[in-house]
């Protein structure tokens, strides 16, 4: 299903074949299907982002050792279905573009050794801008920090330049990252109220079952997922309704694509039964060999405590890593309260950068 089109790391490659990740040998492309669409830009050629991708995207992100949410092949896949996803390995760095309604912008910054970033870098702006309408619709989302030490910076020492020009940085919603062993043992006071409703679920639920996601789930699954939806629109928060309802759609289109490439990625995952019913799962992954990644958790809204007691049984999980990513809370209030309750022990930062725009 990831494989819209049967994709190909082909020899039209606009750098050199020698990618940090290894060489693209003809004996290699052989073996490979042609190629059966490919976006243009110029001169420039950008291959979808589908399952052929996955290896120098993981290879990539490895080397470079970011542990956010966003830097994960299965993150980028199932949020994509608003935005068509391209690639091309240019100067040696892997380079993600998304395609919507806002123009061609980039996903994550070039990944790769930080000398060929800023080379790759100022190659992805060309051609941003040669398939947008407007030079201002170029933008870099999800960048984590370092980055920015990369880039040239203006007068104030601060302004980051691309291309010579001075480019906005916006902070945007950082991922909430957690000690595993704080999650499985909720030892102290800071945890005494995720105790109680955990103690709580398995008391009025004994007989509830844990079980490895799998394909018999899919369809109780989304079931849970429109379920949930409709009692989450019943509970309006402050703000923004317009974002609201566009988040949540967001959110729901993507986990549905979860469910549907759940096997396809490798993920890991729990479902939560109670008399015979889905009640809760949950999905996830591991970035590095030290940091887990959560990439969704559903539960009943009904059913007090199954999402604190789903939510402990899955770090066990990834018992073995020093770190666990839930990504961030999409600016959802109710979700960020929820993940500072769970006392993060840090912050992953990230910012997106886009064009300034030019003084009034």
């Amino acid at each position: 299903m990831l494989n819209a089109a049967n994709a190909v790391m082909d020899a039209h490659f606009l750098t050199p074949a020698e990618a940090p990740f290894g060489p693209v040998t003809a004996d290699n492309l052989r073996r490979l299907e042609p190629r059966t669409r490919y976006l243009v830009s110029g001169k420039y050629r950008l291959l979808p982002f589908d399952k052929n991708a996955k290896p120098y995207f993981d290879s990539a992100v490895a080397r470079l050792g970011v542990t956010l949410s966003d830097y994960s092949f299965a993150n980028n896949v199932i949020w994509l279905y608003q935005a068509s996803g391209f690639y091309q390995i240019l100067e040696g760095c892997f380079c993600l573009f998304g395609l919507s309604g806002n123009g061609l912008t980039m996903l994550l910054p070039p990944l790769g050794e930080p000398a060929r970033q800023r080379r790759a870098l100022k190659i992805c702006v060309r051609i941003m801008d040669q398939y947008n309408p407007s030079p201002h619709q170029a933008r870099l989302d999800f960048v984590y920090r370092e980055f920015l030490q990369n880039l040239d910076k203006d007068s104030d020492g601060v302004t980051p330049l691309i291309n010579g020009e001075p480019w906005h940085v916006e902070v945007t919603n950082p991922d909430y990252i957690y000690r595993t062993s704080d999650l499985i043992e909720l030892r102290g006071n800071a945890f005494k109220t995720k105790r109680n409703e955990i103690n709580q679920f398995c008391r009025a639920y004994p007989d509830h079952q844990l079980l490895p996601f799998c394909r018999d789930h899919h369809e109780a699954a989304r079931q849970l997922v429109n379920t949930w939806t409709e009692n989450r629109i019943r509970v309006l928060p402050e703000g923004s309704l317009e974002d609201f309802l566009y988040n949540l759609e967001l959110e729901r289109k993507a986990i549905h694509r979860t469910i549907a490439l759940y096997e396809e990625l490798g993920l890991e995952g729990l479902s939560l039964f109670i008399n015979g019913r889905l009640e809760g799962f949950t999905f996830g992954e591991r970035l590095t060999r030290d940091v887990a990644n959560v990439l969704i958790e559903k539960t009943n809204f009904h059913i007090q405590g199954a999402a604190q007691y789903l939510f402990r049984e899955f770090t066990k999980v990834f018992a073995g890593s020093t770190y666990i990513n839930v990504g961030d809370d999409l600016g959802f209030e109710n979700l960020r309260r929820v993940k500072m309750s769970y006392r993060p022990a840090m912050f992953g930062e990230k910012v997106i950068l886009s064009r300034r725009l030019p003084a009034a």
